[in-house]
């Protein structure tokens, strides 16, 4: 199962020292147990492909078996698992920053007190990273975001599980002295943005850029507390989500700028795993964060 589970990785990523990296292997051991699946099946499965390396026919059609053999090893297990009562395990969770700054302590602290032979750890990790490592298995579950407009490719083996829609704020600093309806009310501010490229930068400038203008972007961050403490100290104004902790946003005040410009959080998680009671208790569980957590803009 190891040597498969190495394969269809290999073909995901391309080259064995990321698959080791993945997998918590040294790349010499990766290396080792494909030539052994070679070895296994008297076929060239591999082939150098530049520095990287690539499935030969053989290889692929290895791959197509190999991705059918580990859906039916995991769901043998949570057959298994779905056949007792107690809920127990462990489970492994990603999810995004503002999620675990609200949702997830909540997750853990009731699924301690619920289901004591249950257990979860849990990695702060973008949608686009999270998405991957459940379909490579290396989580079970993850809570992503998704903005308008933005996609992601469907596969038949992961549930997408919507959980509720999260409010854009602007934010702008307390003493700040004039009336802010909008972000072009301060189009003349400095600004703070996450990094190019990533899908709140993006929704972020079109929201500028339909309002008429082009943001004087000073200061660039992918944690949202930075964004807030430099609205904070005066010296710049950006977004943030409903869902950050209002214990955490002294200093400032916010603009909402209604359901239209919002993001949707739901969860990622394999097909094969959804009825194992573990899944259902946490699934469960976070079916209930949105009246728990998501704040009331403080405008």
């Amino acid at each position: 199962m190891k040597r498969l589970r190495m394969l269809l990785e290999l073909d995901r990523l391309g080259t064995v020292s990321a698959v080791a990296k993945l997998l918590s292997y040294s790349t010499s051991a990766v290396s080792q147990q494909l030539a052994q699946l070679e070895r296994d099946f008297d076929a060239a499965l591999l082939e150098p492909d530049g520095r990287r390396v690539r499935l030969t026919a053989q290889g692929q059609v290895l791959l197509g078996h190999a991705r059918r053999v580990l859906r039916e090893w995991e769901g043998a297990h949570s057959a298994v698992t779905t056949s007792q009562d107690e809920v127990r395990g462990h489970l492994s969770l990603a999810a995004f920053q503002s999620a675990c700054l609200t949702m997830v302590p909540e997750l853990v602290r009731e699924l301690r007190e619920q289901h004591p032979s249950a257990d979860v750890s849990v990695v702060q990790a973008d949608a686009d990273v999270s998405r991957d490592r459940v379909v490579s298995r290396e989580f079970d579950l993850a809570i992503v975001e998704r903005y308008s407009g933005q996609t992601f490719p469907r596969r038949e083996d992961i549930v997408e599980t919507v959980l509720f829609d999260d409010r854009m704020l602007l934010v702008v600093p307390e003493g700040l002295e004039r009336d802010v309806a909008g972000p072009r009310d301060v189009a003349d501010l400095d600004w703070v943005m996450e990094l190019p490229g990533t899908p709140t930068r993006d929704w972020a400038m079109s929201l500028c850029r339909r309002a008429g203008f082009e943001p004087r972007i000073r200061f660039e961050s992918s944690d949202m507390l930075v964004h807030q403490n430099l609205a904070r100290e005066g010296v710049a104004v950006g977004f943030l989500p409903a869902l950050i902790p209002s214990r955490l946003l002294s200093g400032t005040r916010f603009v909402d700028l209604g359901p239209a410009e919002s993001r949707t959080v739901y969860t990622v998680s394999r097909r094969s795993l959804q009825s194992t009671p573990l899944m259902m208790a946490v699934l469960g569980l976070l079916a209930r964060r949105p009246e728990a957590a998501v704040n009331e803009p403080a405008v």
